[in-house]
């Protein structure tokens, strides 16, 4: 996989980049722009006005999202071959709804939240603005309304082709505390993503997880 590299000589564009990629997981080194690096191993990121001095594959750091979990994502579609940007997202549902998205199999983000519509907006942009060859979307059956209200929403929002699952929840929320923080929610939902379900329709009707 290419590597990133920040490149600028803006004082300014260099703490925001740098200040930003820190809040993802993505590594990193930063050189000077006359030092030679190879596009085909390297991605340079840097300001808008120095971007074309750099080539045409060169990365402005004013054209990637606020959102860390995002701009991940629009990085790694540049840095992962086709075949690997599949975007995959659990989410565990709830008073409090667990989300993780992982892309190219890589968790590039993970939230709580108690708002529904907050969600399926999260999803929805995270559909539109990170570059996938496919999406799959896995939600927990254990709470059957919340779950094929958040099915039904999705599907109403999302391309057809994505895959929207409900899936069989029982034991996801065990397990210790992750290394990263991650709340019960967050881990019930990265299991809940890498588990077979049955696919939604509008006519669905998920059962309740044994207990």
């Amino acid at each position: 996989m290419r590597t990133i590299k920040v490149v600028t000589d803006d004082g300014n564009a260099y703490y925001d980049i740098v200040s930003r990629l820190k809040r993802t997981h993505l590594r990193f080194s930063s050189i000077s722009p006359g030092q030679p690096f190879n596009p085909l191993l390297d991605l340079a990121l840097t300001s808008r006005k120095e971007a074309s001095a750099l080539g045409g594959d060169a990365v402005a750091i004013e054209d990637l999202s606020e959102d860390p979990l995002i701009m991940e994502g629009q990085l790694l579609s540049r840095l992962l071959e086709e075949s690997r940007r599949n975007l995959l997202i659990g989410i565990d549902p709830g008073s409090r709804i667990g989300l993780v998205v992982f892309y190219g199999g890589r968790e590039v983000g993970a939230l709580t939240t108690v708002s529904t519509d907050r969600l399926v907006e999260l999803v929805v942009t995270v559909a539109n603005d990170v570059p996938h060859s496919s999406l799959s979307v896995k939600i927990g059956a254990g709470e059957p309304k919340s779950s094929s209200r958040l099915a039904s929403l999705l599907r109403e929002r999302l391309p057809e082709s994505t895959s929207i699952e409900i899936v069989d929840e029982s034991g996801t929320s065990s397990g210790k505390r992750g290394a990263i923080g991650a709340t019960r929610d967050q881990r019930a939902a990265a299991r809940i993503a890498f588990r077979k379900g049955s696919q939604f329709s509008h006519s669905s009707r998920p059962r309740r997880s044994p207990g």
